[in-house]
């Protein structure tokens, strides 16, 4: 493991100055002040359930920035009880709801157009179209979670595409402006997907917005998105809304690092939204998805932050515009530069390949416009804490740099491999 050595002296003023020895390191990550990429929207902060009309408290989800809330038509609040509508959109989400969360579809129970009688299932599309406009809701309604397991969808694949088909144009003659979603499907399968959206678009019913989950390689999803972009323009479908509205896989769930490569790589791949996966946590039977617990970035019945739930607390805390971050194998970054707030942060992941030494290069600081000839330099490390709570990052270099032209690296060392960390910049 390479050692980082600090020389710390007094300034004038009393600050703490500090400078790093030019050390080699095992990973280097650029970031890039001159390449913009767009302002920082937080498309990547977005929960599967996890919230109900009361809780977490506010002081737990609000500083997340969350853009999305995926959910049922139960706990949105179309169907009989109070739901989440109100206070999601007061956060500035968007909503979706999956409808065949009203129906079902299992191994021995009623799906839609048993026996070819569709009119139960109609019935249910009728009630919550009716309830939605008197209620004034704006909802993207997610038709089917994963058609492509037996588990959600136990009929064939015909089936469902009658009942897609049908779904659909029920709903757009009701509401023209209507979002859809889909097909939702388990995993990035490109054969599915394409074979769907060719029939889709031969019968008039494509989605407004193709959505699929990712489970296991964040670093593959920026592939797949480009994938499917180039199989759609080949095919003349002008769809360029993507969402992920499950992401995290159950071994990652308590991992910071691979935690925030699922954010980058919605960032990376220009994602519109992406939503959290839901697991079962530490203690069985108990579901992130129905304790308020956020999927399990809380501690269930607690209300407690995890590693992860400070990623995302981090990620929200990317702000102004984002910059290209050059990354390496074992790990990736988001960064941005904001200009009111005079800061730079970058929040990086590692990938779980073992001790890593980080060394971050900022270039082109000169094109901020706030630095001068010396630099705050706060680096925190987000450990890997498991199923712990974890109070705060821990905070192991807070100092002054000396700016020496338009670029300065900073090293961070020994990074757990699942570890996470936030860098942030601002004149001293």
């Amino acid at each position: 493991m390479y050692q980082i050595l600090l020389l710390v002296v007094l300034s004038a003023s009393g600050s703490a100055l500090c400078s790093q020895a030019a050390l080699a390191a095992s990973c280097t990550l650029t970031v890039d002040l001159a390449a913009s990429r767009g302002p920082a929207t937080f498309r990547a902060s977005g929960f599967l359930h996890g919230i109900s009309p009361v809780g977490p408290p506010r002081e737990l989800v609000e500083p997340l920035k969350p853009q999305l809330f995926r959910t049922t038509v139960q706990d949105v609040g179309l169907w009989g009880r109070p739901g989440i509508y109100e206070r999601a959109i007061a956060m500035g989400a968007k909503v979706q709801v999956e409808l065949g969360s009203a129906y079902g579809c299992h191994v021995g129970g009623p799906c839609p157009g048993d026996n070819g009688d569709w009119s139960a299932w109609d019935k249910v599309i009728d009630q919550l179209l009716s309830v939605q406009k008197q209620k004034g809701y704006r909802i993207q309604w997610d038709v089917w979670n994963e058609p492509n397991l037996s588990e959600y969808w136990a009929q064939d694949y015909d089936r469902f595409l009658a009942m897609w088909r049908r779904t659909v144009g029920r709903i757009r003659a009701a509401d023209r402006r209507a979002e859809i979603v889909g097909p939702s499907i388990c995993g990035y399968d490109a054969e599915w997907l394409q074979r769907f959206i060719l029939w889709a678009k031969s019968n008039g019913v494509l989605p407004d917005v193709i959505s699929w989950h990712e489970f296991d390689r964040p670093r593959d999803i920026p592939a797949h998105a480009s994938e499917l972009r180039a199989f759609l323009k080949k095919h003349g479908i002008r769809i360029k809304r993507f969402s992920l509205n499950e992401i995290v896989g159950s071994y990652h769930l308590t991992k910071p690092g691979p935690t925030a490569l699922y954010l980058w790589a919605v960032e990376e791949a220009g994602i519109e939204s992406a939503a959290h996966a839901c697991w079962e946590d530490e203690e069985k039977g108990v579901y992130g998805c129905w304790t308020d617990s956020l999927d399990g970035i809380l501690i269930p019945k607690k209300q407690k932050p995890r590693s992860t739930w400070w990623v995302y607390r981090r990620y929200a805390d990317i702000t102004g515009t984002l910059v290209r971050v050059d990354t390496c194998a074992e790990a990736c970054g988001i960064a941005a530069k904001d200009d009111a707030a005079k800061q730079v942060a970058v929040l990086i992941g590692c990938c779980g390949q073992g001790k890593l030494d980080v060394r971050i290069r900022f270039t082109n600081l000169d094109r901020t416009g706030f630095f001068r000839d010396t630099v705050r330099v706060i680096v925190e490390r987000i450990p890997d804490s498991g199923w712990e709570h974890l109070a705060a990052p821990e905070v192991i270099q807070d100092c002054v740099r000396q700016l020496f032209g338009s670029e300065i690296t900073v090293i961070v060392p020994g990074l757990g491999p699942f570890d996470a960390c936030f860098v942030r910049l601002s004149p001293a």
